[in-house]
């Protein structure tokens, strides 16, 4: 049963490169929510491959809710949001990546949670899911999302899990789009700096996001952020101006580091001495992959 009783709009934006069959998911979860006001903005950022034909089916089949806006002359999943965003309607705005899921009342619960604490800004939890139980797809589920200690300690959610309400972009402006990656940091800060907002984190509000389970996944994410890194002390030198240096991604992490970050998993004393040494050893990789990336970048500008 749909949930009408006069409700506000929502916008849901799918930012989408390449990735047909997570999009099908995606997709496939948000049109059958049990909210009514509510429209989905696929914004495709040039996608080469059959991505576009699957949102136009979803599209044909669901023309009241499924919009598709493209994003082809900047190569920028904030460029892709930004667009969605200038084509949304809705008074809030809540982002979802292709190739997550969520339950049928997600958009309903979000609405609740933000109408209710009077809430501008709230990343949502995230939990990480995956067919095989390789080690790479358990340390993604143990490392990945920390959203509430992000919010508290960084100002920002990932855009993964975000939902906006409308008059913050309209204050605060959009995305940065020459940012490849931690625009999602970059936004925070700025809603944080403005002092007129609450932001907030449910804990309560659970989105499906699946494991990267290979090497080659884990290390091209990381070298995105390393670059993205650099870009912020780049482009936003007084908000990002702290020293950085490259050298410290080529030692290994500190063990209190490390023991913190996987002491956050519900199952740690389930993890086997030699797949927690094993984690030891990936951090150390990707430590290296976020220093490689923000080299090239600094060699690059």
């Amino acid at each position: 049963m749909k949930i009408k009783n006069n409700s506000p709009t929502v916008s849901v934006i799918i930012p989408v490169y390449n990735d047909a069959e997570g999009l099908s998911d995606t997709l496939s979860s948000l049109v059958i929510q049990d909210y009514e006001n509510y429209e989905i903005i696929v914004a495709d950022n040039g996608s080469s491959d059959d991505t576009l034909e699957i949102a136009k089916n979803f599209q044909e089949k669901y023309p009241d809710i499924v919009k598709i806006v493209i994003e082809d002359k900047i190569q920028s999943s904030y460029a892709a949001r930004n667009k969605g965003i200038l084509s949304s309607n809705g008074e809030t705005i809540a982002f979802i990546d292709a190739d997550m899921i969520v339950e049928k009342n997600w958009l309903s619960k979000v609405v609740k949670k933000i109408e209710e604490g009077e809430i501008d800004y709230m990343g949502c939890n995230v939990e990480i899911f995956s067919e095989k139980e390789d080690i790479f797809s358990l340390y993604n589920k143990i490392t990945e999302f920390h959203i509430e200690e992000d919010i508290k300690e960084l100002h920002f959610s990932p855009t993964c899990c975000l939902v906006v309400r409308r008059r913050v972009f309209e204050e605060v402006e959009l995305f940065d789009s020459r940012l490849i990656s931690s625009g999602d940091l970059e936004f925070g800060n700025r809603v944080h700096n403005s002092e007129k907002y609450k932001m907030e984190y449910a804990s309560n509000i659970t989105m499906k996001h699946p494991a990267r389970s290979s090497v080659k996944s884990l290390v091209k994410k990381m070298f995105r952020i390393g670059r993205g890194n650099k870009q912020l002390t780049l482009y936003f030198p007084k908000t990002f101006s702290y020293n950085f240096f490259v050298i410290r991604h080529l030692l290994p992490p500190k063990t209190s580091s490390f023991l913190k970050k996987i002491s956050k998993t519900k199952n740690i004393n389930n993890i086997s001495f030699l797949n927690k040494l094993s984690f030891f050893f990936i951090m150390w990789l990707l430590k290296i992959a976020t220093g490689m990336g923000y080299l090239y970048e600094s060699i690059k500008k």
